[in-house]
Protein backbone atom coordinates (compact mmCIF):
# COMPACT_ATOMS: atom_id res chain seq x y z
CA UNK A 1 0.00 0.00 0.00
CA UNK A 2 1.48 3.33 -0.98
CA UNK A 3 1.99 6.08 1.61
CA UNK A 4 -0.68 8.44 0.27
CA UNK A 5 -3.35 5.74 0.38
CA UNK A 6 -2.23 4.62 3.84
CA UNK A 7 -2.45 8.20 5.16
CA UNK A 8 -5.91 8.67 3.66
CA UNK A 9 -7.18 5.40 5.15
CA UNK A 10 -5.57 6.24 8.52
CA UNK A 11 -7.34 9.62 8.54
CA UNK A 12 -10.73 8.15 7.55
CA UNK A 13 -10.59 5.41 10.19
CA UNK A 14 -9.46 7.99 12.76
CA UNK A 15 -12.46 10.19 11.99
CA UNK A 16 -14.84 7.24 12.24
CA UNK A 17 -13.37 5.79 15.46
CA UNK A 18 -12.72 9.03 17.37
CA UNK A 19 -16.31 9.75 18.54
CA UNK A 20 -16.60 6.21 19.91
CA UNK A 21 -13.22 6.42 21.64
CA UNK A 22 -14.38 9.69 23.19
CA UNK A 23 -17.64 8.07 24.33
CA UNK A 24 -15.81 5.12 25.90
CA UNK A 25 -13.29 7.42 27.56
CA UNK A 26 -15.85 9.77 29.04
CA UNK A 27 -18.11 7.01 30.33
CA UNK A 28 -15.09 5.24 31.84
CA UNK A 29 -13.90 8.44 33.49
CA UNK A 30 -17.33 9.14 34.96
CA UNK A 31 -17.55 5.58 36.27
CA UNK A 32 -13.98 5.53 37.55
CA UNK A 33 -14.14 8.80 39.43
CA UNK A 34 -17.60 8.08 40.83
CA UNK A 35 -19.19 11.34 39.70
CA UNK A 36 -22.45 9.53 38.99
CA UNK A 37 -22.66 7.25 42.02
CA UNK A 38 -25.97 6.27 43.60
CA UNK A 39 -25.55 8.84 46.36
CA UNK A 40 -25.24 11.67 43.79
CA UNK A 41 -28.26 13.89 43.12
CA UNK A 42 -30.86 12.24 40.88
CA UNK A 43 -30.82 14.92 38.17
CA UNK A 44 -29.42 13.27 35.05
CA UNK A 45 -29.42 13.75 31.28
CA UNK A 46 -32.76 13.53 29.49
CA UNK A 47 -31.72 10.63 27.22
CA UNK A 48 -31.41 8.10 30.06
CA UNK A 49 -34.12 5.42 29.75
CA UNK A 50 -36.94 5.66 32.27
CA UNK A 51 -36.25 3.70 35.44
CA UNK A 52 -32.49 3.49 34.86
CA UNK A 53 -30.13 5.49 37.05
CA UNK A 54 -27.23 7.50 35.66
CA UNK A 55 -24.65 5.04 36.95
CA UNK A 56 -26.49 2.05 35.48
CA UNK A 57 -26.81 3.87 32.14
CA UNK A 58 -23.04 4.55 32.10
CA UNK A 59 -22.29 0.93 32.98
CA UNK A 60 -24.50 -0.29 30.12
CA UNK A 61 -22.93 2.24 27.76
CA UNK A 62 -19.35 1.43 28.76
CA UNK A 63 -19.48 -2.36 29.22
CA UNK A 64 -22.71 -3.54 27.59
CA UNK A 65 -24.11 -7.04 27.84
CA UNK A 66 -25.54 -7.90 24.43
CA UNK A 67 -24.39 -9.12 21.01
CA UNK A 68 -24.54 -5.63 19.48
CA UNK A 69 -22.50 -4.28 22.37
CA UNK A 70 -19.93 -7.03 21.77
CA UNK A 71 -19.90 -6.14 18.08
CA UNK A 72 -19.47 -2.45 18.97
CA UNK A 73 -16.50 -3.21 21.23
CA UNK A 74 -14.97 -5.54 18.63
CA UNK A 75 -15.23 -2.85 15.94
CA UNK A 76 -13.86 -0.20 18.29
CA UNK A 77 -10.93 -2.41 19.26
CA UNK A 78 -10.20 -3.24 15.61
CA UNK A 79 -10.32 0.45 14.73
CA UNK A 80 -7.93 1.39 17.52
CA UNK A 81 -5.59 -1.44 16.56
CA UNK A 82 -5.66 -0.27 12.93
CA UNK A 83 -4.83 3.29 14.04
CA UNK A 84 -1.83 2.05 16.04
CA UNK A 85 -0.47 -0.20 13.28
CA UNK A 86 -1.01 2.27 10.44
CA UNK A 87 0.39 5.12 12.55
CA UNK A 88 3.56 3.15 13.20
CA UNK A 89 3.83 2.25 9.52
CA UNK A 90 3.54 5.91 8.56
CA UNK A 91 6.06 6.94 11.22
CA UNK A 92 8.60 4.32 10.11
CA UNK A 93 8.22 5.31 6.44
CA UNK A 94 8.73 8.97 7.32
CA UNK A 95 11.76 8.13 9.44
CA UNK A 96 13.24 5.95 6.70
CA UNK A 97 12.73 8.73 4.14
CA UNK A 98 14.38 11.25 6.49
CA UNK A 99 17.38 8.99 7.01
CA UNK A 100 17.87 8.60 3.24
CA UNK A 101 17.99 12.35 2.72
CA UNK A 102 21.55 13.67 2.52
CA UNK A 103 22.61 15.94 5.37
CA UNK A 104 23.44 19.56 4.45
Amino acid sequence: MNTARLRRLHRIVGLIVSPFVLLQTLSGLFLGFGIFRRDAPAAGPVFIPQGMGVEQFLIELHFGRSWYSDLYHLMLGAGILWMVVSGWMLYLRLRRARNRRPSP
